[in-house]
């Protein structure tokens, strides 16, 4: 991992700090197991995320609704990692 790679993580772990306490429960442990091995696409594609609002975000993580297209990959991404055995 590069410094500027690890300087990137570093800031996208403090951006999934949020405001709405049941995001950040759903965004940390995902943080954790999985942004490392984030491709630059997905990465990115977190990082955009990041920048939308938490109840739309929390609403797409929970399938109540669809989110933009440009979110769908990473919200397919959460989707899958806290449907999985690993998280629950």
């Amino acid at each position: 991992m590069t410094q500027g790679n690890s300087a990137q993580l570093e800031r996208l772990r403090w951006r999934s700090r949020r405001g709405l306490l049941e995001l950040e429960l759903l965004l940390l442990p995902f943080i954790e197991a999985r942004l490392g091995s984030l491709s630059e696409e997905l990465l990115t594609d977190f990082d955009a995320l990041l920048s939308c609002e938490d109840m739309d975000v929390i609403e797409w993580l929970l399938a109540r609704s669809e989110p933009e297209v440009v979110h769908q990959r990473i919200v397919l991404e959460l989707r899958n990692f806290l449907a999985s055995e690993k998280f629950s």
